[in-house]
C-alpha cells in the first residue's frame, strides 16, 4: 500500500483486488487489529508516528480508502473486557446500496448498543 501513490499504481490495486470480487459479492473484515492506542496529545507527535499508529490500529481499512471502493464499518458487539468492536464491509464499485441493506441485516440480527454501559 505504501506504493500507491497515483492513479496508475491505484488502477494496479483495483485490478489486483478485482478477482476477489468476480467470485464474491462482500469482504468481511474487523474494522480494527488491535486496541485503540494510548490516548496521548496526537498534536504534539510527529505526522510519521501517528501515520504508524494508525496503520497498526486499523491495516484492514486502507486499501479501500485507495481504490475508492464502497466499504463501511459497523458495530459487531463486544469484547469480553465489554469494549465494543465492529466489522467492515466491502464490496465492488456501484453496491453501495447492497452493503446498506446488509449492514441493516445484521443490525437487526445482532441489534448494536445505542448507550454505553453505566459500569
Amino acid at each position: 500500500l505504501r506504493q500507491v501513490r497515483g492513479g496508475a499504481s491505484r488502477e494496479q490495486l483495483r485490478r489486483r483486488l478485482e478477482p476477489f470480487f468476480a467470485e464474491y459479492d462482500v469482504l468481511l473484515t474487523p474494522a480494527l487489529a488491535r486496541r485503540s492506542p494510548k490516548s496521548e496529545p496526537w498534536h504534539e507527535r510527529g505526522w510519521l508516528r501517528n501515520i504508524m499508529a494508525n496503520t497498526n490500529y486499523s491495516p484492514l481499512t486502507p486499501p479501500w480508502n485507495l481504490t475508492g471502493w464502497p466499504a463501511m464499518s459497523i458495530p459487531f458487539g463486544t469484547l469480553p473486557s465489554g469494549a465494543p468492536c465492529a466489522v467492515q464491509l466491502v464490496g465492488r464499485p456501484g453496491t453501495e446500496a447492497d452493503l446498506l441493506a446488509l449492514a441493516e441485516r445484521i443490525e437487526t440480527l445482532r441489534p448494536w448498543r445505542r448507550t454505553a454501559p453505566l459500569d
